[in-house]
């Protein structure tokens, strides 16, 4: 299946070991990656970083493998803080031979050094994302002070909703200091917009009857925003009519499958064991649903 996350290969053998399906256990792609994961993209993200004059610190943030910690020095001489994650550039280059992956990884960089804003907020960038727990522990005991730090509201199980920034190039966690007096609910109404914006490019594919895999193509790394927008749940009623169970195990997709299917817990369980034990880039280690029209942790017996 062409275009899929290479982890989904995981998920076919996984089907086949519960659902007999002669012939399906070779349909993810064999191509390697020039980077296997986030966190050896981020180890040559941070060592071109450190070659620039410009750029005074680059450090991998210990909360997260995608994420670094970029100190720059802007055009009027005042350092420049960033939070950069390259989850969206693996997206890009993954597929891509080296000599084009190679241009995009210096766009990013050109990109990322030569960027002169002083704030991290553009409101029409703005999004609400999924994020593990954990994305928020590089703040504690830093010396942060809490009106600046990240922009995030619990939702639940071990995820929670991070407000980023989603440009070409990267996502950026926004910070409390940076969105003036917007309030949490209002920073949700815009982040949700330009999320619902991204309806159009979300695509489906068909693991079996009652399993798809949901993306936004082109920018894999919102995909599990999708969530947190009633236009998506919308396009799931018609085909899932008494509901879904949700697995988000990667940061780059969103597992569904179908409450009618038997076993459909055993299934959601056993593919999100075999990513947590197999691939990086983790993000929920639990099963979701939504009711009462809020995403919710599966009980599991």
């Amino acid at each position: 299946m062409p275009g899929l996350p290479k982890y989904l290969g995981v998920l076919a053998r996984t089907i086949v070991a519960l659902i007999p399906l002669s012939g399906f256990a070779n349909a993810a792609s064999s191509d390697m990656p020039q980077f296997r994961d986030v966190a050896a993209l981020r180890v040559e993200v941070i060592s071109r970083l450190k070659a620039d004059s410009r750029v005074k610190q680059a450090i991998p943030n210990p909360a997260d493998p995608a994420r670094l910690d970029v100190t720059r020095v802007g055009s009027t001489g005042k350092d420049i803080h960033l939070q950069v994650d390259v989850t969206n550039l693996l997206g890009r280059i993954r597929d891509l031979p080296a000599g084009e992956a190679e241009t995009e990884i210096e766009r990013f960089l050109t990109t990322l050094v030569l960027s002169d804003s002083e704030s991290g907020f553009q409101a029409d960038l703005l999004i609400a994302n999924i994020r593990p727990r954990e994305h928020l522990d590089a703040f504690k005991g830093d010396g942060t002070e809490p009106d600046k730090g990240p922009a995030f509201e619990t939702l639940a199980g071990d995820v929670v909703i991070l407000y980023q920034i989603d440009n070409d190039d990267s996502l950026a966690s926004v910070r409390l200091d940076d969105v003036g007096d917007r309030s949490l609910a209002q920073l949700r109404q815009l982040a949700l917009e330009n999320i619902n914006k991204q309806i159009t490019k979300v695509k489906q594919e068909r693991i079996l009857d009652g399993i798809s895999i949901f993306t936004v193509k082109g920018d894999e790394a919102i995909s599990p925003a999708l969530l947190l927008t009633e236009k998506f749940w919308a396009t799931l009623g018609p085909q899932f009519p008494n509901g879904v169970f949700i697995a988000i195990p990667k940061r780059d997709a969103i597992v569904v499958v179908d409450k009618r299917l038997p076993n459909a817990v055993q299934f959601a369980r056993s593919f999100i064991d075999k990513v947590f034990k197999t691939e990086p880039d983790l993000l929920s280690e639990y099963i979701f649903e939504r009711r009462d029209g809020k995403l919710q942790v599966v009980a599991e017996q």
